[in-house]
């Protein structure tokens, strides 16, 4: 084989192993690429569900209201409790 052919075949050789490399990173880093959105996406969710639950601004869903018989009941203790103060 003569010098240039010879050359011209390293060179070859070696452009195909770069484009080799090249593919292979390229694969590399779409899969790390997909594992920081995946990343980005659960830490935005864990910090909305986290402000959700210590936003203070956020109103707490209402009691039930009372019954009248609990309604009456709590009347009572409350009148017991005053009528206890007084004495």
């Amino acid at each position: 084989m003569s010098t240039p052919q010879h050359q011209l075949s390293s060179l070859t050789d070696a452009v195909n192993r770069l484009l080799d490399a090249h593919a292979v990173l390229k694969e590399r880093n779409h899969e790390l690429q997909q594992r920081l959105e995946a990343a980005e996406d659960a830490l935005t969710k864990a910090r909305h569900e986290n402000s959700e639950l210590h936003n203070l601004s956020t109103p707490t869903p209402p009691s039930p209201a009372l019954s009248a018989p609990e309604l009456d009941a709590l009347v009572e203790d409350i009148d017991a409790c005053i009528a206890l103060l007084k004495t």
